[in-house]
């Protein structure tokens, strides 16, 4: 398994903005091939320095299918008109990890 987390550092005074927009995205990423689930994480605040960063976090089963995604009219429709600038204090990122291993709880 893929999973694939996009991080925002948004302004203080954006958030409620910025996490409307996921709440209202379109949904495409649902019905791609291979897509398992999204999660939207939000920052909290634990006595660290970086407490403003947000994270967009999708599971997929394959990097083809992810990749699949990038490359798909339904991406370039979810990602044709971004949010302003001014919503960010730093350029984000994007991390890609393959499941190693897992562990879960009874």
């Amino acid at each position: 398994m893929l999973v694939v987390s996009n991080r925002f550092h948004v302004v203080e005074e954006h958030v409620d903005e910025f996490e409307e927009r996921f709440r209202n995205r379109m949904g495409e990423v649902e019905s791609m091939d291979g897509f398992v689930k999204f999660e939207f994480h939000r920052p909290v605040d634990h006595g660290h320095i970086d407490t403003d960063t947000h994270a967009a976090v999708t599971y997929w089963e394959s990097m083809d299918a992810f990749e699949a995604w990038t490359e798909s009219e339904a991406f370039r429709e979810a990602h044709r008109n971004p949010a302003p600038d001014e919503w960010f204090e730093a350029e984000g990122g994007v991390e890609i990890h393959e499941v190693g291993f897992d562990a879960a709880g009874e």
